[in-house]
């Protein structure tokens, strides 16, 4: 009896190790990185797929950043200084492998009423910066488009608007930059890998119950 006791808690030991809890763990890949690249730009990332055999993927966070730059030269073939308004934004636009749209960002790079003088060329009139992004986290509806063993390629557009009011003899002319980059990360649980000691109750238990039904079948054949 003792020795079925034994058996019965060896094998809820054991099992009760193998019924933990998954672990939850993260793993982190770069997105294809860019720049510095003249807007308009539209360009592929390409983003790693999910590798299936690391366990069962939960979460998938995305983020990706893009520095713009920008600047504006004026040129003023009159006689006269003459005052212009000049203005530069940029847009980012993260597109998902099906072609929707994961996040865009607005922001000026600058703006400002500034002086032309006369009779001159590519003036530095205005210049500025601005970090542009899109971040957060994904649907387990996009799980299966994101695992595998290969990578899969999203869309990235970063366009710039300008404006100058141009009064006669005034022109403008603006250059824009951009720098990219962004991680994808992972979230999976994997189930826990047993001690050895785990292993060795387990068959200990086993063991002990097969000699127990064995010594009973003897003792009734006796």
């Amino acid at each position: 009896m003792k020795l079925k006791n034994f058996a019965a808690a060896a094998i809820c030991v054991a099992a009760g190790v193998f019924a933990a809890p998954a672990m939850a763990n993260t793993v982190t890949y770069d997105i294809t990185s860019f720049g510095p690249s003249y807007t308009d730009l539209l360009t592929a990332l390409t983003v790693k797929q999910f590798d299936p055999t690391k366990g069962i993927l939960t979460g998938i966070s995305i983020s990706y950043a893009t520095t713009v730059s920008g600047q504006v030269l004026l040129s003023n073939s009159k006689n006269v200084n003459k005052q212009v308004d000049i203005d530069l934004s940029s847009t980012m636009t993260l597109k998902l492998p099906d072609n929707s749209v994961f996040g865009t960002d607005t922001k000026s790079l600058f703006s400002d009423t500034v002086t032309s003088y006369k009779k001159t060329t590519d003036v530095l009139a205005g210049q500025g910066s601005a970090v542009l992004s899109a971040s957060g986290n994904l649907s387990n509806s996009y799980f299966s488009m994101f695992t595998g063993h290969s990578n899969v390629a999203g869309m990235l557009a970063v366009t710039a608007v300008s404006s100058a009011d141009s009064p006669s003899g005034i022109t403008a002319d603006y250059t824009t930059t951009a720098i990219g980059q962004g991680q994808i990360t992972y979230t999976y649980n994997t189930a826990p890998v047993p001690e050895p000691e785990t292993y060795g109750m387990l068959l200990l238990g086993l063991g002990v119950v097969a000699f127990a039904a064995k010594r009973k079948s003897r003792s009734a054949q006796a």
